[in-house]
């Protein structure tokens, strides 16, 4: 087996080295980069690794502009980060940086994006696989239709009445999108595989264990795709038909360092991943530290070379439990096969000082979730907590919520932050007026309802 990064001062091809220059001569036109990379040429491995990390704190400092190395008028779409894990970070593309994406994707999965296919295409519109997803369509990878997740226009059910009346054949979204869709499905009678032509589902944007993508495709029918990269660096890879994550290296040079420090991680460990962006032009990235840390996999049995890789999640992330170092992959993939076990795909996931705590929708009693959850972890205390359908995920508010968040499974209640308990918490938070605002809000609504009936008299 090859070894899994570039180890230190390691001989790199021509052909990197190239790209490599490339990127930090396009890098040092930005503000970020000015001054950090004047007359800096990259000649091999060593003079990259010379070169000190570019941090999130970094892209924050240097304000909304600060990473953009392109003229405005080169520049075609503007992007932040979710600010899920911290603040929001900006990044500026080109219609190139959109186009070596797309291309990439459709090269990757020519029977998923293909003449015909149609794309129900639910990422939402302020992060860049939206618009990268509606270019695999126009340029020849089947027939999108836009309807980011994160709006008013089309809401889950809308969601699930356009695939059904279109026969959409890809989903393209975030990994709660199948789940919400098939409660919904299922609240109306409707077969989730008998009654829909999904054939694939592309998923990225949060953690997707194996354990929850077999769930999906058993309950969908369909195959899973998992996507990785960020709003920072863009695309970053895609899972095989194996179920490999396979890094795209022509887009993006990875290396693998260790956690707790600089230096690189030993062939096959676990470690922080660093990227150098090789095909943006708008905000090009140095060594960027993600704070993903990643675990290398064996070669694959589908025979592509690329390395494959394992997203454990942010190092800030990772919990001690019982002595234990857990990460959120971990949390969620154990989850998700308790509930799996219950024949249900509805969790959450609460750290508690003392054990982790585990909230399913089912009918069935708890003993065979928790079997399957220390499988999965032992040694880990687990509390498992059935409770009725809909206590997690309640489809009816999603029709109408005021404020949706990138959702997500899991809450660490050991550290200060929004103490969440189910699903849909983590996806709404209801307006919370002053005492003030819901007189006014009151007055107005009455003031309208009178208004209402004095006009219904008139018609009369």
């Amino acid at each position: 087996m090859e070894s899994t990064h570039a180890p230190a001062h390691a001989t790199l091809d021509t052909d990197v080295i190239d790209a490599l220059d490339r990127t930090v001569a396009r890098a040092s036109r930005s503000e970020l980069y000015r001054e950090r990379l004047a007359g800096v040429r990259v000649r091999s491995a060593r003079d990259l690794e010379a070169l000190r990390l570019t941090t999130r704190d970094d892209l924050g400092r240097a304000g909304p502009h600060g990473t953009r190395a392109a003229a405005l008028a080169e520049v075609c779409h503007y992007g932040e980060s979710s600010g899920t894990t911290g603040k929001s970070n900006s990044t500026w593309l080109t219609e190139g940086d959109f186009a070596r994406d797309a291309e990439a994707i459709r090269a990757r999965h020519p029977d998923v994006f293909a003449p015909g296919k149609i794309l129900l295409n639910r990422f939402p519109f302020m992060a860049a696989p939206a618009h990268i997803m509606q270019l695999v369509a126009q340029r020849g990878g089947g027939v999108a239709i836009p309807a980011g997740n994160i709006n008013w226009d089309v809401p889950f059910p809308r969601a699930l009445d356009l695939a059904q009346t279109t026969g959409a054949h890809v989903l393209a979204g975030l990994p709660i999108e199948p789940i919400v869709l098939a409660e919904i499905a299922r609240s109306r009678g409707i077969d989730p595989i008998a009654d829909f032509a999904f054939e694939a589902f592309f998923l990225g944007g949060a953690p997707l264990p194996l354990a929850m993508q077999r769930r999906m495709a058993r309950t969908w029918g369909v195959r899973v795709i998992e996507l990785y990269g960020s709003t920072e660096t863009m695309l970053l890879g895609t899972s095989c038909a194996h179920g490999t994550l396979h890094l795209e290296e022509g887009l993006a040079y990875c290396e693998i360092l260790e956690e707790a420090s600089d230096v690189p991680a030993a062939a096959g460990a676990d470690g922080r991943l660093v990227v150098t962006t090789l095909a943006v032009e708008g905000s090009p990235l140095v060594r960027f530290d993600t704070g993903d840390l990643v675990r290398p996999t064996p070669p694959c049995a589908c025979g592509d070379p690329r390395r494959g890789i394992v997203v454990l999640g942010r190092g800030a992330d990772a919990a001690q439990i019982a002595g234990r170092r857990v990460h959120p992959f971990e949390l969620v993939d154990a989850a998700a096969a308790a509930a799996d076990a219950l024949d249900s795909a509805i969790f959450f996931i609460v750290l508690l000082p003392d054990r982790v705590l585990v909230r399913i929708e089912a009918l069935a009693p708890a003993g065979e979730a928790h079997g399957a959850f220390v499988a999965a972890l032992p040694g880990v205390p687990v509390e498992i907590e059935v409770v009725e359908p809909g206590m997690l995920l309640d489809v009816e508010l999603l029709a109408r919520s005021p404020k949706v968040y990138k959702p997500v499974v899991l809450a660490d209640w050991r550290r200060p932050g929004r103490r969440i308990l189910t699903v849909g918490e983590g996806m709404i938070e209801w307006p919370h007026p002053t005492m003030a605002e819901g007189r006014r809000w009151l007055s107005r609504t009455l003031r309208t309802l009178r208004r209402r009936r004095e006009l219904l008299r008139g018609l009369r």
